[in-house]
């Protein structure tokens, strides 16, 4: 046995957010004729509910976790063309145990410090103890092009590069992300309908990752919303948000070939160790959000979504945010 308190089953852990892993998607502006000098300011705050983990057919349903997030985001015009952007998350993420499940210590946490015997953890920080955790996760920064700025389309390609600002554990159904670098390329779309107030905005993304165990974790991220103008200044969308791992492993199978996962070795090694890195995390949200400005510089969002569907990874109950972005303009 590994522990006393161990279930004979394997135990999938929480995700990485799509919430926060869609910040490597450049945020586009209503506005066009960018020029140099135009920038804008973002401050966000964001609640996260997770819940169900399903896999192989299966659901774990014996846990929660609560995240609040502060996210600055920002962008500043270089030329007509060429914007740099950036982003920061602090994080603060608590893992919530469910009633006693027989065979599983309440909630069933991850501590490393009791779940492997012959393999040693590098690091033995336990957070799943029901209080919040956290911290500063990824900083992303990019640069966007505007390709096409047309009267009823823009077009923007853009690449980035994140990096975790600490190396906070990962081991632990409360940890606030991967810990692994990534190196989005995708591409922004806007279109507005001549003599319409509907608008449509797409944006997907390829992004690569950095490999544990060198083990293929890279993923799409995609995004796609439709909204309308009710007012000059306020606008409803509804939107579709998902994140895909072409590769990745699949929990049980890609740990134990025991179908009644009774071969506890077979999880105590640095493959389980690392499988919140590793799993074939998928899934697709639906939302709805509002847009409304106050001034012309000064602009208040909002968006409520839950998971539609979501393999190796855990479902989004229910999440909401609301920010506050201020416009400068250009010389």
């Amino acid at each position: 046995m590994l522990s006393a308190n161990r279930s004979r089953r394997a135990r999938p852990a929480s995700s990485f957010l799509l919430a926060l892993l869609l910040l490597s998607l450049p945020a586009a502006s209503f506005a066009q004729g960018q020029q140099r000098g135009d920038a804008s300011l973002r401050v966000e705050y964001q609640y996260i509910g997770t819940g169900d983990f399903p896999f192989d057919e299966e659901v774990a349903d014996y846990w929660t976790t609560d995240s609040h997030v502060l996210l600055l985001s920002g962008d500043y015009a270089l030329s007509d063309r060429w914007t740099v952007y950036a982003a920061l998350p602090y994080v603060q993420k608590r893992f919530v145990a469910e009633a006693d499940i027989p065979g599983f210590t309440p909630g069933d946490p991850h501590n490393p410090n009791t779940d492997f015997v012959n393999f040693q953890p590098p690091d033995l920080r336990f957070i799943d103890d029901g209080d919040y955790h956290g911290g500063f996760q990824d900083l992303t920064v990019g640069m966007r092009f505007l390709a096409v700025d047309g009267p009823a389309w823009t077009v923007s390609p853009y690449f980035g590069y994140g990096s975790p600002t600490d190396d906070y554990p990962f081991y632990a159904k409360a940890a606030i992300g991967a810990n692994l670098w990534t190196i989005p390329v995708g591409v922004d779309v806007t279109f507005i309908p001549y003599f319409s107030d509907w608008y449509l905005r797409g944006n997907l993304a390829y992004v690569f990752s950095e490999q544990p165990l060198d083990v293929n974790v890279d993923y799409w991220l995609g995004y796609f919303s439709a909204g309308y103008w009710f007012k000059p200044r306020f606008s409803v969308n509804v939107f579709a948000a998902a994140k895909y791992i072409r590769e990745g492993l699949v929990l049980p199978w890609d740990f134990t070939d025991d179908p009644t996962y009774g071969q506890l070795e077979d999880f105590d090694n640095d493959r389980w160790y690392q499988h919140d890195r590793l799993l074939r995390h998928r899934m697709l949200n639906l939302g709805i959000g509002f847009d409304y400005f106050l001034t012309e510089r000064y602009q208040v969002s909002g968006t409520y979504y839950k998971t539609t569907w979501a393999d190796q990874t855990n479902e989004v109950d229910s999440a909401f945010s609301i920010a506050l972005t201020r416009y400068f303009g250009g010389g």
